[in-house]
């Protein structure tokens, strides 16, 4: 998966010579809270909306733009444009060539159709969230048991739990019942925090006990 291709190049970009009122009327326009700023088609800043409402005179032109210009390059990994635009609460994130060039942006929306490719999260499958120490964790050992009831794993996340310290690992696999997968998760003693399953044995197992439950409520 390349950068390039979620890239939208034909984007309104601002000038030196637009005024605030022009780039604040642009951003309602476009819904969001950033724009970058273009000159002879080299990337100069990214204004932001209180940055342009801050502006002593709107209507006057942007001639002292702001020194702040994130942006990365076409060649760049989805994690570092993840990685800055969640940093710098950013709407969208500009890309230039090795000389500084403005490419284009990349949008939260086109960011978020990425990921979605990435993660596979189209992909019919079913997902199971593992909780354990981090010193616990060990990649092959989870695909290993995964790989053992026929299924592959398509999508792996993990994140630290600030409060504990403990890993919560996402996995997503190509098996729509992936009950025989918890069970040997269970087996070799891993802590199954959730599942998300279209169908299966543990589902209807709950359904009947919730059943029971709400029988036993109303009795």
């Amino acid at each position: 998966m390349l950068l390039k291709d979620f890239i939208t190049k034909e984007y309104p970009v601002l000038k030196s010579f637009d005024t605030g009122e022009y780039a604040l009327s642009m951003m309602d326009e476009l819904k969001v809270n950033h724009i970058p700023l273009v000159d002879d088609g080299i990337y100069k800043c990214l204004l932001s909306e209180k940055e342009l409402l801050a502006m002593p005179d709107l209507s006057a032109p942007i001639t002292e733009p702001p020194l702040f210009a994130p942006s990365v390059t076409e060649d760049s990994h989805l994690h570092e444009v993840i990685a800055r635009m969640s940093r710098y609460r950013l709407t969208l994130l500009p890309v230039v060539d090795s000389e500084g060039k403005y490419i284009g942006v990349i949008t939260r929306d086109k960011l978020i159709d990425a990921m979605a490719e990435l993660c596979n999260a189209e992909a019919s499958g079913s997902v199971v969230v593992l909780e354990m120490w981090p010193q616990d964790y060990v990649l092959s050992d989870i695909a290993r048991i995964v790989e053992a009831n026929n299924a592959h794993v398509l999508n792996l996340l993990y994140n630290i739990e600030q409060d504990t310290g403990r890993l919560r690992i996402t996995i997503k696999t190509d098996l729509e019942d992936v009950t025989p997968v918890i069970r040997s998760f269970e087996r070799f003693n891993y802590i199954v925090l959730y599942h998300f399953m279209e169908k299966g044995m543990v589902d209807e197992v709950l359904q009947q006990r919730m059943d029971e439950l709400l029988y036993y409520m109303n009795m």
